[in-house]
């Protein structure tokens, strides 16, 4: 355990698996004071905080809820208040990859959900985590990290409505750190390549190989790889970092 967020308190969306969960794990080794974990549902919750320690788990929140209301993210950032005082790390992680289909074919319904999750969720949890922490104790301060992916900074055949999602959010984060920085607040933004999660199942599995040989280390990438990331940009290690986009790819070439 480390003493990295001690004393911080975090938000964490799309917790109960993944990126997020490993976020979670990374964080509380971390040492933060405490966390709210969102995700849809408390079963969904419930058992990924089951393989915590007690201490760990005392340290939790859990909130099932969907990321598209308004409300969620007034309640995730008021629960932060209401048990630790204040909100210092906001990971809007939370997403979902849409049906692989190409743009000829892509339903109007199915683009909805996915920029409603993707982005829209982002927009309000930057919206009211912002304005959480601009009323942190001891004036404004706070980190946000959001998870855009490789296909927010290019395109793959089959994922418009995925790609689109990602490129808008990472455009989103650079608008938010030029607006909210000047205010004590910093807005990044994570790129992960491809990464063995459930959201990597809209490939099938025996393109999973190509798509690590495209990488320059040969593999696919660990959620805890991703969540070192995450907490870099969270952390006071990365105080002069604001409006970046970092990529954790394996040096990845391009999606096929």
């Amino acid at each position: 355990m480390t003493s990295l967020l001690e004393g911080k308190t975090a938000v964490v969306t799309g917790a109960a698996s993944g990126i997020g969960f490993a976020t979670v794990k990374l964080f509380l080794q971390s040492g933060v004071r405490g966390i709210v974990l969102v995700d849809l549902t408390i079963s969904g919750l419930e058992k990924a905080v089951s393989v915590l320690s007690p201490d760990e788990r005392g340290r939790c929140e859990l909130l099932a809820a969907n990321v598209t209301s308004e409300d969620t993210a007034k309640l995730y950032a008021e629960k932060a208040f209401e048990r630790w005082g204040r909100l210092d790390i906001s990971v809007q992680n939370a997403g979902i990859a849409s049906e692989r289909v190409g743009i000829l074919d892509t339903e109007v319904h199915l683009w909805e959900k996915t920029m409603s999750v993707n982005a829209l969720g982002v927009f309000l949890g930057i919206k009211h985590s912002g304005k959480a922490m601009l009323k942190n104790p001891g004036g404004a301060s706070g980190s946000i990290v959001v998870v855009s992916s490789q296909l927010g900074l290019e395109g793959a055949p089959g994922l418009s409505a995925y790609s689109a999602s990602k490129w808008a959010v990472r455009g989103l984060t650079l608008t938010a750190a030029e607006e909210l920085t000047p205010m004590g607040l910093r807005v990044n933004s994570v790129c992960p390549g491809p990464i063995v999660t459930p959201l990597l199942d809209v490939f099938d599995k025996s393109t999973w190989p190509k798509m690590a040989g495209q990488t320059l280390m040969n593999r696919l990438g660990r959620p805890e790889e991703i969540a070192n990331a995450i907490l870099f940009l969270a952390s006071d290690n990365s105080s002069y970092c604001s409006g970046t986009t970092l990529k954790v790819d394996g040096g990845y070439a391009k999606f096929g």
